[in-house]
């Protein structure tokens, strides 16, 4: 008999489960299994009354382990953990398994759904058999931020944290306030975005919390989650900014004008020399009654610690020179959108004045979208979301400054959502903007003009048109250094070079690095609001995560046994670098911290030494078993981004064939062949496996993984299949487990009915011979 003392409880959910599954038929059946304790069924788990139950259990010492049928995991399984702690067990001997969701809100039959959730039971019970006492792995953190990018998504993030903590924020460029601080309005409210962003700008610079670094980046980065030594490499501006005090002496002086101020509401408020043009003549340190210049400043490296870090590097634009037809640097008159801001703005160096080159405003304005953007070919297949509507603002401009001016706007399709957009949109045709329905073939110059050939499909007619200056709009990517910077974090981009977030809908800030956060365009393009409303977010997140001092890891992390013959296969396949072999050569050892448990070197391991805590063979191979113990199904073993789907598909009562059978593993890339022929040997009609992760580290992988393991269990001649499902995606994940349980049961039939013909075609043996008595 075994020594665990399981106690089982199911749910009646008000009749969400209890209506379609039988529960009182399983919770029979379940308790003459080994190890179970005690059954128990409830109207509602999650009430205080049944946790109570379980609570009461716990401390009268009824039960040590928990298996609960109930809703999604997803749900409640940190509050039932967190009861079943304060009873006094251990969280991780607690699990929950799906009989709402993935049972009894997708099956109508109530004798298959009451087969499956049998069977779910029976596999969570046999599971919690083989589970091991883990703990949760605590670490110390530093509370210290760094903050990479200082546009408005890093500013705010800044701010946002800066009370609570010291925050390091550095920016690249000489000055903070990235594409905002040189936009002239904003929409859909059209103030101005200097008078938005100064004030939070002098904030920083101000804040008793923030160290501000300018004309600095990330170098390189050590440790891991927690407790990170990173070097930055600050180029020298030349002048003390400590110093300086902005009077313009030094610039009234300089014969070459190779000392500046970037912008009149530039922070820091402080001059910087160009050494281009810089003939180290001395005027500007003769001039400077502060002491502020230093010619003899060099490159250097400062270091810094902290526990967490926000990435917000921002964005850049494609060069428009990649559309040739468009002529782009051709002729002076065919700009891109930021150019346009460049000279209307505050930053302006023709007076806040739009202007021709030869100096004359221009009477007719077309505006070009989509350059670059949503282009298969040549550009980025991504739309880049602000387009749409900044065209919309810069064309009101035109007018506000020319009321009499000609306006056309060429578009794809004009998107326009978000609160007051549409209203932007309305204002901007009532005003006189012309749109046109059609991408520009081309931008021919003609002289002092400009011809736009293009093809109108609304009217369904080609047509040409002459203007004085064409804006071209173009497709927003990550700014330079990005990608570098996701691959010294460890964290994944996605094929469009941003940021991935470790979940887009319900996680979006976080990345697949637990001490690295994400916010504004470095993510992908989005306007001002949104990149706010992420910093925020980013910021408490971060307050969440350094805010008790110290940081709770799952253990659930791989474990190496003595089979281990260092041979460093998991060394080298570890896609997160969070296996090293040690100085004295032996088996490797593990940075849990920096250790994403997706099995990979579990699955290579030539001795089959590594094991994920949790979810080691053995404990996948009972599961399995329990689980087919309530006959033939389908397993689908599924990581926990595809599991989300699966849940929406039950929230949305999507029917789907009752064989399917549920593994949630947290990557598919766990799994050898040892596992999934073991569920073949154990009655699986087919097995699929189901990845919903974006993160390429793990994707790029897994066409070689289904290769492989189809090779491998070729001879059960049984069908196995792979798929790559996000979230949203649920009606494709249920087409897919249709066709494929179809596929499934009529080859189950087809086996059956050979067996049958079989059997009556064998002849029946003739009698045995009598053996004759001993003599």
């Amino acid at each position: 008999m075994s020594s665990e003392k399981i106690g089982v409880y199911l749910c009646r959910c008000g009749g969400n489960i209890g209506d379609v599954v039988d529960v009182e038929k399983i919770t029979d059946e379940v308790s003459g299994m080994d190890g179970v304790a005690l059954t128990n069924v409830q109207d509602y788990l999650c009430s205080s009354a049944g946790q109570g139950q379980i609570e009461s259990d716990i401390k009268n010492g009824l039960i040590d382990r928990v298996v609960i049928g109930s809703c999604s995991p997803k749900l409640h399984l940190e509050t039932f953990r967190a009861m079943a702690e304060k009873a006094g067990a251990n969280p991780m001997f607690l699990e929950i398994t799906n009989i709402r969701e993935q049972c009894s809100w997708v099956h109508e039959d109530q004798e298959e759904a009451t087969r499956k959730a049998r069977g779910l039971v029976k596999g969570a019970v046999s599971r919690m058999q083989n589970l091991e006492s883990l703990n949760p792995i605590i670490k110390d953190v530093k509370d210290r931020v760094l903050v990479v990018g200082g546009g408005i998504a890093g500013i705010t993030a800044a701010l946002e944290m800066a009370d609570e903590r010291e925050v390091i924020l550095i920016e690249r460029a000489p000055y903070i306030g990235g594409q905002m601080i040189g936009l002239s309005k904003t929409f859909p409210t059209l103030d101005c975005s200097q008078c938005i962003l100064t004030p939070k700008m002098v904030a920083v610079f101000n804040h008793p919390n923030i160290t501000l670094y300018t004309q600095t980046e990330v170098a390189s980065v050590d440790g891991n989650v927690g407790d990170y030594s990173v070097t930055l490499r600050r180029s020298p501006r030349y002048v003390d900014i400590t110093v300086c005090t902005s009077c313009g002496r030094c610039a009234a002086k300089c014969p070459t004008d190779a000392i500046y101020l970037p912008f009149a509401q530039a922070i820091p408020q402080a001059y910087i020399i160009d050494r281009e043009l810089c003939i180290e003549c001395g005027a500007c340190e003769k001039a400077c009654s502060a002491g502020a210049i230093r010619l003899g400043d060099c490159e250097e490296e400062i270091q810094v610690d902290c526990g967490a870090i926000t990435i917000a590097t921002g964005f850049e634009s494609i060069d428009p020179s990649i559309i040739e037809e468009y002529h782009y640097g051709d002729h002076p008159d065919i700009i891109t959108a930021i150019e346009f801001e460049e000279m209307v703005s505050a930053k302006s160096k023709t007076g806040m004045r739009l202007q021709k080159a030869d100096g004359t405003f221009p009477e007719r304005v077309a505006f070009v979208l989509c350059v670059g953007s949503r282009d298969f070919n040549r550009g980025n297949k991504h739309c880049s979301k602000v387009c749409c509507i900044y065209s919309q603002k810069q064309a009101q401009l035109v007018l506000k400054m020319k009321p009499d001016a000609g306006v056309t706007i060429f578009y794809i399709d004009m998107r326009s959502a978000g609160r007051r957009m549409e209203e932007f949109y309305q204002h901007t045709q009532e005003i006189g903007v012309n749109f046109v329905r059609g991408r520009v073939a081309e931008v021919n110059p003609l002289g002092d003009t400009l011809q736009v050939r293009y093809e109108d499909t609304l009217l369904g007619e080609i047509g040409e048109a002459e203007f004085d200056m064409v804006v071209l709009c173009p497709s927003l990517i990550p700014s330079k250094g990005s990608r570098e910077l996701a691959d010294q974090l460890g964290v994944p981009v996605g094929g469009d070079g941003f940021i991935e977030e470790k979940h887009v809908k319900i996680d979006p800030v976080n990345t697949l690095n637990q001490g690295v956060f994400v916010a504004g365009c470095a993510v992908g393009p989005k306007d001002i609001h949104d990149s706010v409303t992420e910093a925020i977010g980013a910021a408490h997140k971060i307050h969440q995560f350094l805010g008790k001092g110290r940081i709770s890891v799952s253990p659930e992390k791989p474990v190496i046994s003595d089979a281990c013959d260092g041979c460093g296969v998991c060394v080298a396949e570890c896609p997160y670098g969070a296996l090293a072999i040690t100085d004295d050569g032996r088996k490797p050892v593990l940075d849990p911290l920096s250790c994403n448990a997706c099995g990979i070197c579990a699955a290579v391991c030539p001795e089959g030494a590594v094991e994920i805590a949790n979810y080691t063979r053995e404990q996948l191979k009972a599961q399995a078993e329990g689980i087919l113990d309530a006959g033939m199904g389908v397993i689908v073993y599924i990581d926990p981004a595809a599991y989300a789907a699966a849940d929406l598909a039950g929230v949305n009562r999507t029917q789907y064939s009752p064989l399917i059978r549920f593994i949630q593993v947290p990557s598919i890339h766990l799994l050898d062949a040892d596992v999934v022929g073991h569920a073949f040997e154990s009655g699986a009609g087919g097995v699929m496996l189901i990845e919903g992760t974006t993160d390429e580290a793990l994707t790029s992988r897994s066409k070689d993984l289904y290769s492989r393991l189809k090779k491998e269990t070729k001879a059960f001649k049984l069908p196995i299949r792979y798929s790559h499902i996000e979230t949203a995606q649920y009606e494709k994940l249920m087409n897919l487990l249709n066709v494929f349980s179809e596929q499934v049961a009529a080859k189950a039939a087809k086996k059956g009915k050979k067996r049958e013909k079989g059997s009556r075609n064998t002849p029946t043996p003739p009698p045995a011979k009598p053996t004759p008595p001993p003599q």
